[in-house]
């Protein structure tokens, strides 16, 4: 019986520590697809993980109890949500990529703004021409867009106010592309850009 018994906890704090574990990986795809709920589902998560701690431990179950929390803390300030972002972005990036190119192969034809195969895209018209593709994510004037940048001069943003300064840090003729103030930007692949904006 006791050996039931211990099966169960240990298969409660497996079941909590993988569904935790799968909740930080999934934490940009549950941004994208529910918003701030995603983020009120982990903390739900992780409450629960603090509950069942503090019953194992009231019922003197130190193993599982103390397993439970310091995999839970160790999740707490793991990269796992930057590791399943990247993933994410990156699976997104190459799903959309034949979009990206249509609309890259016929930019000098299109208009500056519109949608190709449900893809929305911005033309800033340079030289050289750079497109916009705004990502589903951001919260008020925050977003972010897949860049096209033939001369990848938007790797030139690196942030606001780093170094200690105020300032952003973009060439001053890219600060504003497609009504924005570009913060960062970080290269996918050639001349594919991750970039933010405000």
């Amino acid at each position: 019986m006791a050996g039931a018994e211990t099966r169960k906890h240990w298969g409660l704090v497996s079941g909590w520590i993988t569904a935790a574990m799968l909740l930080q990986l999934a934490t940009d795809w549950l941004y994208e697809v529910v918003f701030v709920f995603g983020s009120m589902a982990q903390l739900a998560w992780f409450a629960l993980g603090g509950v069942l701690a503090i019953a194992l431990l009231i019922q003197r179950i130190w193993r599982p109890a103390l397993v439970l929390l310091a995999v839970g803390a160790g999740l707490l300030f793991s990269p796992l949500p930057q590791w399943g972002g990247w993933l994410w972005f990156r699976l997104s990036f190459e799903m959309h990529r034949p979009s990206y190119e249509a609309v890259l192969e016929d930019v000098a034809t299109l208009p500056d703004s519109g949608e190709i195969r449900s893809m929305r895209y911005w033309i800033e018209r340079g030289p050289p021409a750079r497109i916009a593709f705004p990502q589903p994510t951001g919260v008020t004037d925050n977003w972010s867009a897949v860049v096209h940048d033939p001369s990848d001069a938007v790797l030139t943003a690196r942030g606001w106010g780093v170094g200690g300064g105020g300032d952003f840090t973009v060439r001053e003729d890219l600060q504003s592309l497609w009504g924005g103030d570009l913060l960062s930007c970080t290269r996918i692949t050639g001349h594919w850009h991750r970039c933010w904006f405000t």
